[in-house]
């Protein structure tokens, strides 16, 4: 196996949603201090839409720092837990804050633990991804305790709060009226739509770039291309975390083997490699095959769209007290997201 480092593995490439999800969360993060009270800001997608990548590449902006006077956290960045408890989530802001055994004490122990944390280090925004496990799919119920305990923290610090999520997110938010009272319009990221012209070329530029990058070290066909674009469209549902995860696939497959020419048989095999099919779909294309679709029908395009989707969740949300005006169903939560 060649020891040449791979060119795609952490290659971000920042398309315009992706541009103007930053810009929002900068601005946000720029007033952080002459705000009078918490905010917040969600960005909700599909996954693979790159709502986690937005987060870590701001972060990484921010990164922490450390001087004569201690650890410098600007930017808090944690990952909710599956089935989160106050205590559990309250673990993993802690471990964040780089803290001594984050799991000791007791839910206010670390409560407090963390707003003095925060306060020493300077954090003005916390960012908080996979916010959909605030629902659990299990019992069908919104974790309320541990998002007004969030919301009471985001005040007490008055910080900023980002979170990033599954459109199920907007759930958790519209049924907690304080919460939703901080939030501004939510940033959607959307898979790209081939039918869709400037989707369609935001597609193809994203691929000259890749093409570009990849094309000092090996031979391959022009992935933008009308032809070869419409093939990635198929084999990625139009989502750029499907995308990289191709083309990261295909770099390492060419340097595992120690090649430099790129084929579409090794594009086909990348794809069946890369790619997750669930068992409930069918006839998925195989666009890197020799004869593939050359035309978007709507058979096909329904067809692609079923790619990185998954199963809708059951049409009901737990209970919480608040008036018959203010309950939502899920359903209008899915039509909403």
């Amino acid at each position: 196996m060649t020891s040449s480092r791979p060119i795609v593995e952490n290659f971000v490439l920042p398309h315009a949603a992706f541009a103007d999800a930053l810009n929002r969360v900068e601005r946000c993060y720029s007033f952080a201090k002459l705000k009078a009270e918490a905010e917040g800001l969600a960005i909700i997608g599909e996954s693979g839409t790159g709502k986690t990548s937005v987060l870590h590449t701001f972060r990484d902006n921010y990164l922490p720092t450390r001087d004569e006077n201690g650890m410098n956290i600007p930017v808090l960045l944690a990952s909710v837990p599956s089935s989160p408890t106050v205590k559990s989530l309250a673990g993993v802001l802690l471990e964040a804050l780089h803290a001594s055994d984050p799991e000791r004490g007791t839910e206010n122990e670390k409560s407090r633990r963390i707003r003095v944390l925060m306060k020493e280090t300077g954090t003005r925004m916390v960012m908080i991804d996979e916010f959909q496990h605030f629902y659990d799919r299990g019992t069908q119920k919104i974790m309320h305790h541990v998002a007004d305990w969030l919301k009471i923290l985001i005040d007490q610090t008055q910080t900023t709060l980002v979170i990033s999520g599954l459109p199920t997110c907007l759930g958790v938010i519209d049924q907690n009226e304080q919460l939703m009272r901080r939030f501004s319009s939510p940033i959607r990221l959307t898979r790209f739509d081939w039918q869709v012209p400037r989707d369609r070329e935001q597609f193809i530029g994203l691929l000259a770039m890749f093409h570009e990058e990849m094309g000092t070290r090996y031979v391959a066909p022009e992935f933008h291309s009308e032809q070869m674009a419409f093939r990635f469209w198929q084999a990625t549902g139009g989502l750029m975390g499907y995308l990289s995860k191709l083309l990261r696939q295909v770099e390492r497959n060419a340097l595992v083997e120690e090649r430099t020419k790129i084929s579409l048989k090794d594009l086909h095999s990348a794809h069946m490699e890369s790619i997750w099919f669930p068992q409930r779909l069918q006839n998925l294309p195989q666009p890197f095959k020799e004869q593939s679709a050359t035309a978007a029908t709507l058979d096909l395009v329904e067809r692609v769209n079923q790619i990185g989707a998954v199963i809708a969740l059951p049409q009901k949300l737990g209970p919480r007290k608040v008036s018959k005006a203010k309950k939502l169903s899920l359903n209008d939560v899915l039509v909403a997201g």
